[in-house]
């Protein structure tokens, strides 16, 4: 089961309009996780027809573009505009750590962590909003 690019937009949407809600945060992760496994179902099945595995391998970096493009705009909201921004923070970095995991963890999709946590800014973020949890973060490389 492949998920419909309006489902994610959709989300995209919710999550932008409601900040700092959970729910939207964790249904986006199994939405991601719908389209994981199919790009890793498309990559295993095309491992000799390398002009359809190009394509696919196009088709997960411009995911993976759009993920990270999203998480950086949910990261620059003004604190000022909204009560719940170090929250939208917070929930934006884990999902963006969880997608990490989840492309590691899947056969036949290669992804450089530096990537997606670009010269530090993530561990960075988490430290300043969540200092408690400061042993956590500095295990991110």
């Amino acid at each position: 089961m492949c998920v419909p690019q309006e489902e994610l937009d959709w989300n995209k949407m919710l999550i932008e309009r409601y900040i700092g809600r959970e729910g939207l945060w964790l249904h986006r992760r199994f939405l991601s996780l719908c389209w994981i496994k199919h790009f890793a179902t498309d990559v295993g099945d095309l491992s000799c027809h390398s002009e359809l595995k190009t394509d696919a391998n196009h088709d997960i970096s411009n995911f993976l573009d759009n993920e990270i493009q999203f998480v950086h705009t949910c990261l620059a909201i003004p604190s000022d505009d909204f009560e719940d921004v170090e929250t939208q923070a917070v929930f934006s970095a884990t999902y963006i750590l969880w997608l990490t995991k989840q492309m590691y963890e899947c056969e036949g999709i290669e992804l450089q962590q530096k990537q997606l946590i670009r010269g530090g800014e993530l561990k960075t973020l988490l430290k300043k909003h969540r200092p408690e949890k400061s042993f956590l973060w500095d295990s991110i490389n």
